[in-house]
């Protein structure tokens, strides 16, 4: 394999205006919107039965070169790679917010607004945010940004020039791995009878003493996604997981028995459960946050990068259209907030107001954590609004999806602005199809969430367990007034906090980081139970094992490149399975949905 690098661009003269739109075949467009469409999708398929989704970059990046090279026979340059990931990551970050959107469902079961006012609402929203992350490019890309860096080697790595039939591993990879996953979860979704009993039941039973809990099954997820997801965030987010989803069992319900013979003075378990873990995943965020800046360290950039070495002109309208685009933006999102939630417009653009600099310290905190934490915004905004709209939830919640919205797509452009920029790339035709790419996003995603729900439910006690959602959704009742604490859970909510912030502390200091369980997996666990958290968990020791056997026996620089080599691999596997069995879970859903209005029944979903 030849690893001739391209020639360096001259820098000492800027080049001519760019163009307003990019240089993309038709071809190339139709397929970056499809992948967009699809990463979306599959954004709110895993964020609402895990928490957790994917922009998508890798899987995009990877998916381009096979499918443009099976339809123009033409290898695809970085140039496009790189658009396309833009692109797909856009809608993939509006699928994100879609997902999050559905708390307002847990809230009000009856929620049916017209479809093209929420697309006039998440497009608008949207387009603000990659307005926001247009602004502070220069700034931004200067922080590591994990993920936005390994996308650029990535994308060096499958634009390199290859011996006639040498294939491309990373798409092999993709390939091979994705229909093993598709393979494996079929057999998990539907069933050949009315009970929708599977196959697939990889439930074992075993005979666990954990102090004063005896659990006589220990669950663990078949679900190939819940796998992929732990090869990409590793171990350490699982095992996390683990420890929160047996915080109720090991904690709150023997504490709660022993209050006054079992009579549960003190409050329902399911109260303390989803309370205590929305103090762990607030204040203790907050805190990691503060401590990690504490105990920055230095990272080191990917060798063989030559950022900046191109000077890129400003098209000659692009101020124009963007003050054009920053008008019907935010008047779009005023009045779309006003018609979905009955939002007053002062409210909608206060709640832009604020997001704005919020979306900044995300993307300052992503650049350094690779976790954008969206969900804070959220919190902030319905905390500190709440008064405009008291006694109302869904309200407050239009306020969270406004500037969830804009924080998700801003965040998410920063993460592709900083790939372009190891590549060198013409971020001025980033930002155009970054508007595309959320357009699509919010096409696909409202007809995508309303089918999830209608067919699977979504929240507490259904198959999508939504966390995210049902820590706005709780926060919004609290705020308008429709919880009540009793004191006893008052007093709960307070010390898990100020335990979580002690905890967040060691989870960043040097001496003690790598040896802590994530905080961000110990709230979530507690959301969506132990079989998931297994399941990842498990994903995440299978992306140790691999990275440990890569660079067996090796030393020195030749161990950080093979361990380099088995986390990129890993990531474009796990990134894989993930994509595949949450884009295959939607189709067997909208099959389903399909049989039924047809009345021919085939197969059904599994219950």
């Amino acid at each position: 394999m030849s690893k001739t690098p391209p020639p360096l661009r001259d820098a000492q003269e800027p080049l001519p205006p760019s163009t307003l739109l990019p240089r993309l075949t038709l071809l190339e467009w139709v397929v970056f919107a499809a992948l967009a469409a699809l990463i979306a999708a599959a954004n709110i398929y895993t964020t609402l039965l895990i928490g957790w989704g994917d922009t998508g970059s890798i899987v995009a990046v990877l998916a381009a070169v096979m499918v443009l090279g099976v339809l123009s026979k033409k290898k695809p340059t970085i140039y496009q790679l790189n658009l396309g990931q833009t692109m797909v990551s856009a809608g993939g970050g509006v699928g994100f917010a879609v997902a999050s959107y559905a708390a307002i469902h847990i809230v009000r079961e009856d929620w049916n607004p017209n479809p093209w006012h929420l697309v006039l609402l998440f497009s608008s929203a949207g387009i603000l945010g990659a307005l926001v992350g247009n602004l502070v490019r220069k700034q931004m890309v200067q922080y590591f940004f994990p993920s936005g860096t390994a996308c650029a080697v990535i994308q060096r790595a499958v634009t390199e020039d290859r011996a006639d039939g040498e294939p491309n591993r990373a798409v092999t990879l993709l390939k091979r791995w994705g229909l093993i996953a598709a393979a494996l979860t079929i057999p998990g979704k539907i069933a050949f009878n009315k009970v929708g009993d599977t196959w697939m039941a990889l439930v074992q039973t075993i005979e666990v003493k954990l102090g004063f809990a005896r659990m006589d099954v220990l669950p663990i997820g078949s679900d190939p996604l819940f796998y992929g997801i732990g090869m990409v965030v590793g171990p350490r987010i699982g095992l996390g997981m683990i420890i929160g989803a047996l915080l109720p069992s090991l904690w709150i319900v023997p504490m709660l028995e022993v209050a006054d013979g079992g009579a549960h003075p003190w409050g329902g378990v399911g109260d303390w459960v989803k309370w205590i873990a929305i103090a762990l995943l607030t204040l203790p965020t907050f805190a990691a946050i503060v401590f990690s800046y504490v105990y920055r360290v230095k990272v080191n950039e990917p060798p063989g990068f030559h950022p900046g070495r191109t000077r890129y002109t400003q098209p000659t309208s692009q101020k124009t259209v963007h003050g054009i685009l920053l008008v019907l933006g935010s008047a779009g999102a005023a009045l779309a907030g006003h018609l979905v939630f009955g939002l007053p417009w002062f409210a909608t653009l206060a709640t832009i107001a604020i997001a704005i600099p919020l979306s900044v310290v995300n993307g300052r905190v992503t650049g350094d954590t690779d976790i954008n934490p969206v969900r804070l915004v959220a919190i902030v905004l319905i905390s500190a609004f709440f008064w405009m709209v008291a006694g109302d939830a869904a309200v407050l919640l239009g306020m969270a999806v406004v500037g969830a919205t804009v924080a998700s797509v801003a965040v998410d452009m920063m993460q592709d602005m900083r790939t372009g920029h190891l590549l060198d790339q013409d971020h001025h035709h980033q930002t155009t199809v970054q508007f595309a790419g959320v357009l699509m996003g919010a096409l696909a995603s409202i007809p995508v969430l309303n089918v999830l729900v209608e067919r699977l439910g979504v929240g507490e006690g259904t198959s999508l367990k939504a966390p995210g959602a049902q820590v706005w959704a709780a926060m919004a009742e609290a705020m308008a007034g429709g919880v009540e604490f009793s004191p006893q859970l008052g007093w709960g909510i307070a010390i898990a906090s100020a335990v979580g912030m002690f905890y967040a502390w060691l989870t960043v200091a040097p001496a003690t980081a790598k040896w802590m369980p994530s905080l961000f997996g110990l709230g979530i666990g507690m959301l969506v139970g132990l079989d998931a958290a297994m399941a990842i968990f498990l994903g995440g020791v299978i992306k140790l094992l691999v990275v440990k056997s890569y660079s067996h026996g090796r030393e020195g620089t030749e161990r950080e490149t093979a361990e380099r080599e088995g986390g990129d691999d890993t990531m474009v596997i796990g990134a894989s399975v993930f994509a595949a069995g949450a884009i295959l879970s939607i189709l067997l859903v909208g099959a389903d949905l399909l049989f039924g209005k047809l009345g021919w029944f085939p197969w059904h979903l599994a219950g």
